[in-house]
């Protein structure tokens, strides 16, 4: 087995890991690892490192790396769909959602846990050619990350509250994205949604559990719709979508389209953006499919997978 540590010097909070590469050092080598370090240095460095280590090797190979959902989403990527290939994450980003899916996250940060930890294969959901491992948003959700994104570039704006702080500004722009959803039982809904959430994992934002019900290994993936509504009642419903209640908020309920299914497609009038694993891309039609075990995910020694029927 070959370790490689993938560091994202520029993802979240980057003091507390000032001294990582020296852990990762003495773990590996107390261990008489086989192991490499590699810093990103830009935006796709590490789904081409990861590639390129699959090309030389075929050798089982674990890709740690430290960053956020992005940088995760980033070294998937690189290899989706490798059984010789396993992939985990020390969180450092502003909102660290996917590791939110297991018990003991605390043990994610520890280096000895995560090399003495176990792999769990779970499915990715691939949107047209590009894959995410837990979540993607459309719509107000999109929308916030863009704002949270470009706040937390100010010193004054923590990383932490930066997804706050984007819902309050995005709640002062317009709401509603028109969009046409395209089933394969041949059920098709063309309206304005406030937003959508087609989850893998459960959470996003910092800890908005948008599809409560999502599980990681099941084949399929959960659709969340929630209708255009007006800001004041958006803002009503808010409490019960960040706690993942809003399934059962009797207010909700009608104005929610909930499905757990393995493939759909979604059109809009025009090109959009469209938030990955909280990275932005752009689209106008997108195929959304559900990958069973396209990848196998590194669960730290002492964490569980917490999934409630």
């Amino acid at each position: 087995m070959i370790y490689h540590f993938i560091l994202n010097p520029k993802s979240g909070r980057k003091r507390k890991y000032h001294n990582l590469e020296d852990l990762i050092k003495k773990a590996c080598q107390k261990r008489s690892l086989s192991y490499h370090i590699y810093y990103t240095t830009q935006p796709g460095d590490a789904p081409e490192y990861v590639a390129s280590m699959v090309r030389i090797s075929q050798e089982k190979q674990r890709f740690i790396c430290i960053g956020g959902d992005g940088t995760i989403n980033e070294i998937i990527n690189g290899a989706p769909c490798n059984d010789n290939v396993e992939f985990g994450v020390i969180p450092s980003g502003s909102g660290n959602d996917f590791v939110r899916n297991f018990s003991n996250k605390k043990l994610f940060e520890d280096i000895d846990a995560q090399i003495d930890g176990t792999s769990m294969p779970i499915d990715l959901i691939r949107c047209n050619d590009y894959y995410s491992v837990n979540m993607v948003n459309i719509g107000f959700d999109c929308g916030v990350v863009k704002e949270a994104d470009r706040l937390k570039k100010h010193w004054f704006v923590p990383a932490r509250f930066s997804y706050i702080a984007g819902i309050i500004v995005m709640a002062f722009k317009k709401i509603g994205t028109k969009m046409k959803l395209i089933f394969d039982d041949g059920e098709i809904v063309e309206k304005i949604f406030t937003l959508t959430a087609i989850g893998n994992g459960k959470f996003c934002g910092g800890g908005f559990c948008a599809t409560p019900e999502a599980h990681l290994s099941d084949g399929r993936f959960d659709l969340c719709a929630i209708d255009k509504v007006s800001l004041f009642k958006f803002l009503t419903l808010v409490g019960s979508y960040k706690k993942g209640t809003h399934l059962k908020n009797k207010r909700a309920q009608k104005l929610i389209s909930y499905k757990s299914i393995s493939h759909f497609k979604m059109e809009f009038d025009e090109p959009i953006a469209v938030c990955i694993d909280g990275e932005i891309k752009g689209a106008k039609n997108i195929e959304f499919t559900a990958v069973p075990n396209g990848a196998n995910f590194i669960i730290p020694k002492g964490c569980e997978y917490l999934y409630k029927d």
